[in-house]
């Protein structure tokens, strides 16, 4: 580590490269810094955008070329969905977990609950032919 015994450490013991390698890797980059404030450097030509058209995305897309019964992004006739439809509250319009089993109104808390047991007969049924589910109560 000690260079001629003076007792100091060089440079080049701590650096990964010699002193000779970082001042040609130093130029090299001046250089092009240069050359790049200059206008020298080579310039790159930028690709022009080209503009997609309905007649062009459709001309590649080949969905013609597909069989009439095979659904795509272009037909709308697909095959039912199999996740369970949700349910939404009578009430209040939000996303609801709950089901009265006496009314068979839905609701999403205990607050609507209330609401719903202070109902009348008749607002139960308006409510519920709303929905598309009449059901008649003895």
């Amino acid at each position: 580590m000690e260079a001629g015994g003076s007792g100091r450490p060089r440079l080049e013991d701590y650096l990964a490269v010699t002193e000779e390698v970082a001042q040609r890797r130093f130029k090299q980059k001046s250089t092009r810094a240069r050359e790049a404030s200059s206008g020298l450097a080579t310039t790159k030509k930028k690709k022009a955008k080209k503009k997609l058209t309905l007649k062009k995305v459709l001309d590649n897309s080949g969905f013609d070329k597909l069989p009439p019964g095979k659904a795509n992004w272009s037909n709308i006739e697909v095959g039912p969905s199999f996740t369970p439809k949700k349910k939404y509250s009578d009430i209040s319009g939000l996303e609801a977990p709950y089901t009265d089993p006496k009314t068979k109104l839905r609701y999403a808390n205990s607050v609507e609950y209330k609401q719903m047991t202070s109902m009348p007969y008749e607002l139960v049924q308006a409510t519920l032919a709303l929905r598309g589910a009449n059901v008649v109560f003895r």
